[in-house]
């Protein structure tokens, strides 16, 4: 199956008629086009074409037209569309769909008032907003009067293009956006380094904008944002219930609806447990993981580097002394659905491997003296809490 770019309204080849594969990874690889420069410069023309127009419609027009866009997503549809190309079955993605569908629609909700904006905008997509979280990303741009070219996440293009689909069945005025697929950094240079862009928005951590970044970032002209994508640490309250922490924890850790195998944003990394917790904690743990079908059914790995970095922290473990409790060496695994988990204990505060922060199906299990030592480790590992203290009583 082909697929196509959406640039001023209509759907358009890849200008070279190149293409590159998707899928191969869950068993359902597709043709998707390999845009280029020149499709950079289309697209780019056309969303500032697009602007004057867009921007006469005022906010509240602007803002009524992107909830018709809003409501030609349908939750059973996108999870069907999605669940494939992730490894799931709809049925375990339509949770998650639903609840990223209903941010888009409470996005709008809080965009009917603020500041103007002009200009053309750029926006890399991260895999990890599937496509309602997309939708309230770009939304915040496209309801103040920006147009805005995307360029879909390679690791799953067709959130972009489902996106780009609802647009096209609301007969969006103006056509103020444009998405583009591509897997080459050429496009992405194009893109954020054009004269005429007056905003470039995209994950911080995605590896595809480090040969360029630098050049990008140096334009004063150009507003860049970037936002974190990082797994995050949970703390452990002593009076905490240990069983109900650690169900807790491997959901948090390897749901395939909700982490995505530990894969998705905030997945937790890090479990930092007081001393007189530790060694029930631990136990609960595993008892826990041997019961949740995820944990022995992971999603297919979303990046094609993810089984090296998965034998980096394997090695960077056993080099500072932690102790693997469950996994085994990645590179030495032979065949499985998709990444093992790997999970160790006796991992020191300040080692490399509690520091990690890409989301990975890697739990590292650290001994405090206390929940106040753990709320302490927790700010100074996420920058602040990110997920909830367990228990009643807050250290």
């Amino acid at each position: 199956m082909r697929q196509a770019n959406w640039v001023g309204g209509g759907w358009a080849r890849a200008e070279r008629g190149l293409e590159f594969e998707v899928g191969e990874r869950t068993g359902g690889a597709e043709r998707w086009p390999r845009s280029g420069a020149e499709d950079a410069r289309r697209a780019l023309a056309a969303a500032a074409d697009a602007g004057a127009q867009w921007q006469r419609l005022g906010r509240a027009r602007r803002v009524a037209e992107l909830r018709r866009v809003a409501e030609a997503l349908e939750t059973g549809a996108v999870s069907a569309a999605l669940a494939p190309d992730l490894g799931l079955g709809a049925d375990e993605l339509r949770g998650r769909i639903d609840e990223e569908l209903f941010r888009f629609r409470e996005a709008l909700e809080l965009l009917t008032e603020g500041p103007e904006e002009s200009g053309l905008g750029v926006f890399l997509a991260h895999w990890s907003d599937l496509v309602g979280g997309l939708g309230a990303r770009v939304a915040r741009s496209l309801a103040a009067g920006r147009t805005l070219v995307v360029r879909s996440d390679r690791r799953l293009p067709r959130a972009a293009l489902l996106l780009a689909q609802a647009f096209e069945r609301a007969e969006v005025a103006a056509g103020p956006l444009c998405v583009l697929h591509g897997d080459q950094p050429d496009l992405d240079l194009a893109l954020a380094t054009a004269p005429q862009v007056a905003a470039v928005r995209s994950r911080e951590a995605d590896s595809a904008l480090s040969p360029w970044r630098a050049r990008a970032v140096a334009r004063p002209e150009t507003i860049w944002e970037l936002w974190r994508v990082a797994n995050a640490s949970v703390a452990l309250a002593e009076g905490c219930d240990a069983g109900a922490a650690a169900a807790d924890c491997v959901e948090r850790f390897v749901g395939r609806s909700t982490t995505l195998s530990a894969q998705f944003p905030g997945s937790i990394a890090r479990v930092l447990c007081p001393e007189r917790l530790f060694s029930r904690f631990t136990e609960e743990l595993l008892a826990s993981l041997d019961r949740s079908p995820d944990a022995r059914r992971p999603v297919p790995a979303l990046d094609a580097d993810l089984t090296d970095h998965l034998a980096h922290a394997w090695a960077l473990g056993l080099d500072e002394g932690a102790t693997p409790l469950r996994g085994e060496d990645p590179l030495g695994r032979a065949g499985g659905d998709g990444p093992a988990g790997l999970v160790f204990t006796n991992v020191a505060p300040r080692s490399g491997l509690a520091r990690l922060t890409r989301p990975a199906p890697i739990l590292a299990l650290v001994r405090v003296p206390s929940g106040v030592d753990a709320s302490e480790l927790q700010r100074e590992l996420d920058g602040e809490p990110k997920v909830p203290l367990h228990g009643s009583s807050q250290p």
